[in-house]
């Protein structure tokens, strides 16, 4: 940092001779009075550091005998900026002090009456002092986006051997979808939004799926082995019954099929009835009658032998329900009583 430096001439001005020239006086003094100013001097201190740009003025009067007036009223001017208090008395050293502010070289003078007293102050302007750089701000974190969302989608069961088809919805764009499984297979990268997968054994298996840009997401998916396929019997046999009354006989006509493919009368080798009372009967056609003596419901079992065509034969065992009763309606053939 540069100070501001003054370079000060002080001007002696003694004169006594001269305070004739001045006609007025203080009160009480006359010329050749020990308190009649004789002489004046000003010097000037430059302030440094806080005080840089201005100056200590000190003027001092003494009469012609060199000795120090106090109580004299001494006034400071100047020819740039300014000085203050413009209008000082003397202490009892006889000295009398302001301040000079001033940016450039001034020209100082102190007056007492006609007495006058110079100093030249050169005025250096102050250097500046350097800012001090404001610290330069951290920067901020860059924020990490929010991975988008992602759900999965598909089955929570399927059977063995099924291709089971599982997909994503999320709004990620362009991403890589990587599949598990969990049934051990080798993983499924694809940009397609679904994928299917065979299972080859039971079990439940955890299903995941993500990508680099995007959240995981898993589920469930049970895999069970497939129900068996119903086999056709290869024969099958149905039994219908015309029930009587205990006045009329119960009519039962059994009727068979061999793969689906219904078979001949003659292709029914035998029959045996039983009727449900604890009576059996055994006949060689599909067509039997019988006669209930008591009203009733009874249970009628036919166990049917057949010979199909391509010489396999059988044994099916259809069965019916008759109710008897006394009277029946000759329309409905509902019982009447």
């Amino acid at each position: 940092m540069k100070r501001v430096r003054y370079a000060a001439l002080a001007v002696l001005v003694s004169c006594s001779a001269c305070a004739y020239e001045n006609p007025t006086y203080p009160s009480g003094l006359t010329p050749g009075s020990v308190a009649l100013p004789a002489q004046i001097t000003l010097s000037a201190v430059p302030g440094s550091g806080t005080d840089a740009g201005t100056a200590v003025l000190t003027a001092h009067v003494q009469n012609e005998n060199g000795a120090a007036l106090p109580n004299v009223v001494v006034d400071f001017s100047t020819s740039q900026g300014s000085v203050a208090p413009a209008h000082v008395s003397t202490g009892g050293s006889g000295s009398a002090t302001a301040t000079l502010t001033a940016s450039e070289t001034a020209d100082v003078t102190a007056s007492v009456g006609i007495l006058r007293a110079h100093t030249l102050v050169v005025a250096l302007s102050p250097t500046p002092t350097p800012s001090t750089p404001s610290p330069t701000p951290n920067p901020l974190p860059t924020p990490t986006p929010t991975p988008a969302a992602v759900f999965l989608n598909g089955p929570s069961s399927a059977t063995v051997g099924d291709q089971v088809t599982f997909s994503v919805s999320s709004s990620a764009t362009g991403a890589t979808w990587n599949w598990s499984f969990g049934d051990g297979s080798s993983p499924v990268s694809t940009t397609a939004f679904s994928t299917t997968h065979p299972y080859t054994n039971p079990g439940t298996f955890t299903v995941g799926v993500s990508s680099a840009s995007t959240a995981s997401a898993s589920a469930l998916v049970t895999i069970t082995n497939p129900l068996p396929v119903p086999t056709t019997p290869a024969f099958a046999a149905t039994l219908t019954c015309t029930a009587g009354t205990t006045t009329t006989v119960t009519t039962c006509n059994v009727s068979a099929t061999y793969k689906g493919t219904p078979i001949q009368a003659s292709q029914i080798t035998r029959v045996e009835f039983d009727w449900g009372d604890g009576n059996l009967n055994n006949v060689p056609a599909p067509v039997a009658s019988y006669f209930y003596p008591r009203i009733g419901t009874y249970v009628v079992v036919a166990r049917v032998s057949a010979r199909a065509p391509d010489g396999t034969s059988g044994t099916v065992v259809p069965t019916t329900q008759v109710t008897i009763c006394n009277t029946r309606n000759t329309t409905t053939g509902a019982c009447i009583s």
